[in-house]
C-alpha cells in the first residue's frame, strides 16, 4: 500500500511539475493562445426571393471576438454581437424598409497563414452561426411604423422576422501585430442564412437572411 501511495504522489507529483513547465515554457516564448477584444463592423444587408427592387441596405455590427489557437496555424473562436439586418425594396410608390435587430453568434474554425513570430497573418475561415432577434422595426418611405399601420404586403403586423436564424459564415481577413500580445483584427465576411428567416404569408417565399460586412477589432492576448 505504501508503495501505491509513494507512486500516486510521485505521479501527482511529476504531472503538475511538468504542467508549471509547460506554462513557463509558454509564457518565455511569449505566445499567448487566446485573444480577445471588441469588434465594430458595417455592411449591406438583404433578405432573398422579397418582392418589389432591392435596395442597398447599410447596417452596423458591434461586439466582442474571441481566438484560440494552440496551433500555429489553425484555431476556433467566435462572436457575440448586436447585429442590424434586414432589407430594403422599392414597391413601386413606397419604399419600405425593415431593420431586425439580432443577438448574434457566429462561431469559427480558422486557418492562419505563417506563424506566431510573424507580425502580418492572412487568414480564412468557415462555421455556422445563430441569431436571437432582440428587436425590430419598419419604416415607410421613411417614417417608422406601428403595428397599427397597415403595410401593403403584411397587413396583420409589423412583425415579420422570426425569433431564431441559423446559417453559416465564412470570410477571410489579416491580424496585424500592434505590439505584443495586441492584434489588429480584420475580416471580409459573408453570412447566409440556412432557414427561412420571413413570416411571408403572402407570397409564400423562402428568404433567408444574407449579408456582406467588414469587420475591425482589437485583440488582446490573455495570460
Amino acid at each position: 500500500m505504501k508503495k501505491v501511495l509513494l507512486l500516486g504522489s510521485a505521479l501527482v507529483l511529476g504531472t503538475f511539475l511538468n504542467a508549471n513547465a509547460q506554462e513557463a515554457k509558454t509564457r518565455q516564448s511569449g505566445v499567448q493562445y487566446t485573444s480577445l477584444g471588441p469588434v465594430i463592423g458595417i455592411g449591406g444587408s438583404r433578405i432573398s426571393n422579397m418582392p418589389g427592387s432591392e435596395n442597398m441596405k447599410i447596417v452596423p455590427y458591434i461586439g466582442v471576438g474571441l481566438v484560440y489557437a494552440r496551433d500555429a496555424h489553425w484555431g476556433w473562436g467566435g462572436e457575440l454581437a448586436i447585429s442590424h439586418e434586414g432589407y430594403s425594396t422599392d414597391l413601386g410608390l413606397n419604399t419600405m424598409t425593415v431593420n431586425p435587430v439580432y443577438l448574434r453568434m457566429p462561431l469559427r474554425a480558422y486557418y492562419f497563414f505563417g506563424d506566431y513570430k510573424s507580425a502580418v497573418r492572412p487568414k480564412v475561415y468557415l462555421g455556422p452561426t445563430f441569431g436571437v432577434k432582440l428587436d425590430e422595426v419598419q419604416y415607410m418611405n421613411g417614417t417608422k411604423m406601428n403595428n397599427s399601420d397597415v403595410a401593403p404586403l403584411y397587413p396583420t403586423s409589423t412583425n415579420q422576422f422570426r425569433t431564431f436564424d441559423v446559417g453559416f459564415n465564412t470570410g477571410a481577413g489579416l491580424n496585424v501585430r500592434m505590439a505584443k500580445g495586441v492584434w489588429l483584427n480584420m475580416d471580409m465576411g459573408y453570412n447566409m442564412g440556412f432557414i427561412d428567416a420571413v413570416k411571408d404569408a403572402v407570397n409564400s417565399n423562402y428568404n433567408v437572411n444574407e449579408n456582406l460586412r467588414f469587420n475591425a477589432g482589437i485583440l488582446f492576448g490573455l495570460n
